[in-house]
């Protein structure tokens, strides 16, 4: 099972060179296929190219709409206003007519991040019974594949899909949520588009020229500027990787080798009778062959070679029996093997109870044009560390894998996403945006202040369709548990998210409650998306709901004590689990000290012994606070302070 949504390029889009090629039909943006679903309520964009002075005529029922594709080949209709419904049939007409079938007309939203928006629906909670229950046809879901450039790209290689328990499983778990909530409630057709990279930075999603002038984001641009010149070169051309590999063996702790796989006989059986797989999907630009000769000047090697974009995650993969069951090499202490060429490389091993990609792994290893010998001890290998810690079992093992890499000190640029995964989306019509990151840039917290609200009024500028809503994610709960109160990296980044409530039209899913301590992952998903779901529900569809937990109003000093007040109290305030945990107080002084806490109606009152003259209040500010303030309709209270004095990462820029 995979944790995490792997895009697939589902059908090829036709390459087109306006200025030199004629085009014998119309051509049309991957985002224009069969099942796909169109934004209800507002005019819709139709865009594509054709030959220059063709004209064009776009139908969906009684509507067309005709125009002439300029002289660079570009043109754009817009189609009236909608009711949902379908499935329906759009025509594009020119010279030849194409038709887009099983289209439907419903509600779009546009789904970004990181890793936890990536994450999965094979990989949350409860997936044995959520999976087979993904049965919606009238929700459709569109990933669009990975790419980091400098190049505003104007099209994108994927295509819609009907949700299905197959579709669904490798699909991003909080869109589907948010939408199969969504379906429940409004009972339209509903489009799910999926654009988000693991491990990536806000910056490198807010549109290009956005962080120029601004003093608190300007670091950013100078650390791009600083980077290598073959750091920057990534950015506009991929990498070239040529490596072979041969000879394995595993190395018992005494030195005996045993052979594993040399390829000698041109065959991709090891001596395990397990077959070496590569995925070519995962890097379009390069290819996996046995080439001669192999080490040693005869036989064969196992090669992969050719170019490597920035988004490519080539691996060879072996597995240890002919069907991935597990193995036992408890009896071996390594394995060793040969490799020469150009590319950088890492050996992961492939454990079973390991199901979020963080496998043990060597260290990288850097070809050279001679062959090298390396053995990798398994007492040597690591976990990076941003998943499940597991301890490694020898003793049931399901393969190896050689994961090429991007050269060390890789950078996506500022924008490079923007402009690679959210520019070939514009002008599409959307009713709004998710958006679930904040782990990467938690170093930078207090600059998250500005460089959040850079983005969605970015966003919004490129899409031109007003403030459209933009709901956001807020950091759960994870890593240790601190005795003492104390400063946090994530607290201050919660803060950052929940400032952006400030922008209109914004909203904010609190999830301070369903993450883990061991696990930047957290499996429970479902409440994140329904959370953001009943935002949306409440507010951009008008819904008499309470959609938001109890946010941080005001305070009032009171003697020794100091009362806080709530918006989104809803039915009430209340403590779940027993005594109200999670305050902290200080004078000024400004030393914090756990503190005593009581509901008093729509209030809480916050004192402590240890500070007679209270001025300043936190709530829930740590990494991995214990805190228990809700509303009766089970919404979490969101972390806050009272306070504005510096925090830990204000010069961190």
């Amino acid at each position: 099972m995979k944790f995490f949504a792997r895009t697939t390029c589902l059908f090829a889009i036709l390459l087109f060179f306006l200025s030199s090629t004629a085009l014998a039909d119309p051509v049309l943006p991957g985002l224009f296929g069969d099942h796909m679903v169109l934004q209800q309520g507002r005019e819709v964009p139709v865009w594509g190219w054709a030959d220059a002075g063709e004209k064009i005529t776009v139908t969906i029922l009684d509507a067309a709409r005709s125009t002439t594709a300029k002289s660079d080949g570009s043109w754009k209709v817009e189609l009236p206003a909608m009711k949902a419904g379908g499935p329906f049939v759009l025509s594009i007409q020119g010279r030849k007519t194409i038709l887009l079938k099983d289209v439907m007309v419903g509600e779009i939203w546009v789904f970004s991040g990181q890793s936890n928006m990536t994450f999965a629906l094979s990989g949350a909670e409860n997936a044995a019974t959520e999976i087979p229950a993904a049965k919606y046809p009238e929700i459709r879901l569109f990933t669009v594949p990975e790419k980091s450039t400098l190049e505003t790209q104007k099209n994108v290689s994927a295509g819609w899909e009907a949700c299905t328990p197959d579709t669904a499983e490798d699909f991003s778990a909080v869109a589907y949520f948010f939408g199969r909530d969504l379906y429940k409630q409004l009972h339209v057709p509903i489009g799910l588009i999926h654009s988000s990279w693991p491990g990536t930075s806000a910056e490198d999603w807010v549109i290009p020229g956005s962080l120029q002038g601004n003093p608190e984001l300007e670091p950013i641009l100078q650390r791009w500027d600083a980077a290598p010149p073959p750091v920057k070169q990534l950015a506009f051309h991929p990498a070239e990787i040529d490596l072979e590999f041969d000879s394995f063996e595993l190395i018992k702790p005494g030195g005996e080798a045993v052979p594993f796989s040399d390829f000698d006989n041109g065959t991709i059986v090891n001596s395990l009778h397990g077959l070496w797989t590569y995925d070519w999907s995962a890097a379009p630009g390069a290819v996996f062959d046995l080439a001669q000769p192999g080490y040693g000047g005869s036989g064969y090697a196992a090669r992969v070679s050719g170019s490597m974009a920035a988004n490519d995650g080539p691996m060879l993969r072996t597995s240890l029996s002919p069907g991935w069951s597990p193995a036992d090499l408890s009896t071996f202490a390594g394995i060793r093997f040969r490799y020469r060429g150009k590319g950088q490389f890492a050996l992961r091993t492939l454990q079973p109870s390991i199901y979020d990609f963080d496998d043990y792994s060597s260290k990288p290893m850097v070809a050279s044009d001679e062959w090298q010998s390396t053995t990798v001890w398994f007492k040597d290998l690591r976990q990076a560390g941003w998943g499940i810690p597991e301890d490694f079992t020898p003793q049931s093992l399901s393969g190896f894998a050689l994961e090429i890499q991007q050269p060390d000190g890789f950078q996506i640029p500022p924008s490079g996403l923007f402009d690679g995964m959210i520019a070939p989306l514009i002008p599409f019509s959307i009713r709004g945006a998710v958006w679930y990151q904040g782990e990467s840039n938690a170093p930078h917290a207090y600059q998250y202040r500005t460089l959040l609200p850079v983005l969605i009024r970015g966003w919004r500028q490129a899409w031109g369709e007003g403030d459209f809503p933009f709901l956001v994610v807020q950091l759960p709960n994870h890593a240790s548990r601190k005795l003492e109160p104390g400063e946090s990296w994530w607290a201050e980044m919660r803060e950052a998210q929940l400032m952006a409530l400030r922008l209109p039209n914004t909203g904010l899913a609190v999830t301070i409650d369903v993450g883990e301590a061991d696990n930047v992952h957290p499996h429970k998903k479902a409440e994140v998306g329904q959370r953001l779901a009943l935002w949306a529900l409440g507010t951009t569809y008008k819904r008499d709901i309470v959609y938001s937990g109890p946010l941080y109003a005001s305070q009032a000093i009171e003697g020794g004590r100091i009362r806080i007040r709530f918006t989104h109290t809803g039915g009430g305030l209340e403590a779940r689990g027993g005594a109200l945990r999670g305050f902290a107080v200080a004078g000024a002084d400004k030393v914090f000290h756990w503190a005593d806490a009581a509901i008093d109606g729509d209030s809480v009152i916050v004192s402590s012994a240890a500070v007679p003259a209270p001025v300043a209040v936190r709530y829930a500010w740590a990494d991995n606070p214990d805190c228990n303030l809700y509303n009766k309709e089970g919404l979490p209270a969101s972390p806050f302070r009272t306070d504005d004095w510096p925090v830990s990462t204000v010069n961190d820029k």
